[in-house]
């Protein structure tokens, strides 16, 4: 008994230092592969950032190679524009002018005078000219001796004039000064000598001024105004509109009458002033002393708009349904958007952030994307599969080495545990067949009862091996199926008669029943597999319920419709339903290896699951409350 207390230990203290190394190995192989993750995971994580770096700059060097190609556009519309509008003549800004003829010159209406508006400028409000004096005039609208004129449509000519005038008034164009003092029609000569005076120079200051800028630019690009010829028919055709009649009925010219001495006029290129909704394109035309101002207005947003009309149909044909636009186009004036196309909401990324050529130059060209690089979901994608896979890996290997460790573990125990249960069998029979061969037994009931004990040893002893054995054949695919027509009930007398006695000596009592239907119904069973499910069940329930109060083994045959089982029943503890499954894994017990108050091996109901499952079988565990039952579902009765 010394020696079994002495094998008790060793097994406890064995089983504790194992479960400590395997704690310590674990938690040591959880940072190993968590290490190799991060190995791995940091250049795939790289490579991927670099993909989708370079699949966004190609993405985006398309997009940028677009957007300077509407700039380009965009700055050989205007050109074009600027040009038609730099070769016309300074004499076109009047109502009337001189033409060349065969033989000669004649006077007619201005191209600029026809109505409603022509032009190839979309979005104009209409041409205007200032005249040294200050006064306003339009091609529109005769002005001066030809004021007089009748026209049907003059409401709407002086209409466009007087807009021309609010713009000008309200845009920031220098001459807006005049506002007070610029005459809008024939009251010019009612103005008093005192107020010419001022005019004259104001209207000088601001002329100087725009000669000073028009210098300087012509100095910088080394660009030498437009010389147009002056005849004297032109001369006159210019001049009518700039004489008017005085108070006594006299002609009056507003201009200096010197101007004809000088022969030839000098046109600079167009400048523009911008303001949040029109442009002003204005030039300085100077004949002789005299100089002028001359220019024409149109709609910021309609002119813009039909100078990338093309750029923008072309990239909302590529966009389908009812997907965003790609691009946006915006053009920038004092910092804040002027005109922009497109969805501005979802902006990604400046493509391009450029000022438009002269004289737009206020004017900033931006050119965004709201569209992310192609193809980056599918790299984001790639990158969390391949993290993911890798994670998964890694993962399952831990978890096939953690269960390859545990199943380890768990063999050494059943090796400790097998040992512990050869012994004591062993040391029982050694220790009763000492005492008889020694003679030390000197009652003959004794002797009787030392017989049976080795006897029962040796049977225990036997099982155990058999156990064994047949767990070694099941594993190895080794164990012969013989399915024979046997009745159930059959089976289970024949156990009740060669196992009821080993239960009745460790004090238990074997029941059985059956229903009527079952004693005659015969099924394709294994015999052999049948007993020794039914052996290694009632083990189980004489070791487990050895501190029962009621010590009673209950064994059932039942059908239940097309169901036909035999049940196994004790009234011991039963077992934790968390602990319902694991119960079936080989060397698995519910107990503690280290506190284990119980014999046994672990193989049992291990072994029981791989007959049942050999044998066309299901079984199923329930707590009885108290005990557990156990049931061996033979194949349905339907089949």
């Amino acid at each position: 008994m010394r020696e079994i207390r002495i094998t008790k230990l060793y097994t406890y203290l064995s089983s504790k230092i194992r479960a400590l190394r395997s704690l310590i190995v674990a938690s040591k192989d959880r940072l190993i592969f968590v290490a190799i993750f991060i190995i791995i995971a940091i250049p795939v994580i790289v490579l991927l950032s670099h993909s989708y770096a370079q699949l966004q700059a190609s993405s985006l060097f398309g997009y940028k190679e677009h957007a300077f190609s509407v700039l380009q556009n965009l700055n050989k519309n205007i050109t074009a524009d600027l040009a038609i509008e730099d070769r016309r003549s300074y004499a076109d800004y009047r109502f009337i002018r001189s033409v060349p003829v065969f033989g000669g010159e004649e006077i007619t209406m201005s191209e600029l005078a026809e109505f409603p508006l022509r032009s190839h400028y979309v979005g104009l409000v209409g041409h205007f000219q200032l005249d040294p004096s200050g006064n306003l005039s339009t091609p529109v609208l005769p002005d001066g001796v030809l004021e007089k004129i009748p026209m049907v449509d003059r409401e709407q000519r002086l209409a466009i004039r007087n807009k021309i005038s609010n713009i000008l008034n309200t845009s920031g164009f220098p001459a807006m000064s005049l506002a007070t003092s610029l005459p809008l029609s024939s009251s010019a000569e009612k103005q008093d000598d005192s107020t010419h005076k001022n005019d004259s120079k104001l209207i000088d200051q601001i002329y100087k001024q725009d000669l000073d800028i028009s210098s300087t630019q012509r100095k910088k690009k080394n660009i030498k105004p437009r010389v147009e010829q002056i005849t004297e028919t032109g001369d006159f055709a210019f001049g009518v509109e700039s004489t008017k009649l005085d108070t006594t009925g006299l002609l009056v010219r507003l201009i200096n009458p010197e101007t004809t001495h000088s022969m030839e006029a000098e046109i600079d290129f167009f400048q523009a002033i911008v303001d949040s909704n029109y442009i002003i394109f204005h030039r300085t035309v100077r004949r002789g002393v005299d100089v002028f101002i001359q220019g024409f207005i149109v709609d910021a947003r309609v002119y813009l708009t039909n100078l990338v009309k093309n750029e923008i149909e072309k990239y909302k044909g590529v966009t389908k349904g009812n997907q965003q636009d790609p691009l946006v186009l915006t053009f920038i004036h004092k910092k804040r958007p002027f005109v922009a196309f497109g969805e501005r909401n979802n902006i990604t990324t400046e493509l391009l952030s450029e000022p438009l050529q002269a004289p737009l130059s206020e004017i900033t060209f931006k050119m965004y994307t709201t569209q992310k690089a192609p193809g980056g979901e599918f790299v984001f994608f790639i990158g969390f599969l391949m993290l993911a896979v890798l994670a998964i890996g890694l993962i399952s290997i831990y978890h096939v080495t953690q269960s390859r460790m545990k199943l380890a573990a768990k063999r050494q125990d059943f090796v400790s545990a097998i040992t512990h249960e050869l012994k004591t069998p062993l040391t029982a029979i050694k220790m009763y067949a000492e005492l008889l061969q020694n003679a030390w037994v000197a009652s003959e009931e004794k002797k009787q009862k030392y017989y049976g004990q080795i006897a029962s040893e040796a049977d225990r002893l036997s099982r155990l091996i058999q156990n064994v054995l047949n767990l070694s054949k099941l594993d190895g695919n080794r164990w012969n199926v013989q399915l024979r027509m046997a009745k159930p009930k059959d089976v289970l007398d024949d156990f009740v008669s060669t196992y009821s006695k080993n239960v009745e000596k460790q004090g238990f009592e074997l029941t059985v029943s059956s229903d009527t239907d079952a004693n005659n119904i015969s099924l394709m069973i294994d015999r052999d597999a049948i007993m020794q499910i039914l052996m290694n069940l009632v083990d189980n329930s004489l070791k487990f319920s050895k501190n029962a109060d009621y010590k009673m083994i209950h064994v059932e045959l039942r059908i239940k419709d097309t169901d036909m089982y035999l049940a196994v029943r004790d009234y011991g503890p039963g077992i934790p339903p968390s602990e319902m499954k694991k119960v079936f894994q080989e060397f698995y017990r519910v107990e503690n290896e280290m506190t284990r108050q119980t014999s046994g091996t672990g193989i049992g109901l291990s072994m029981v699951k791989k007959l049942c499952h050999l044998c066309n079988m299901r079984i199923e565990l329930e707590n009885a409350n108290p005990g557990l039952r156990t049931k061996i579902h033979f194949p349905s009765l339907s089949i």
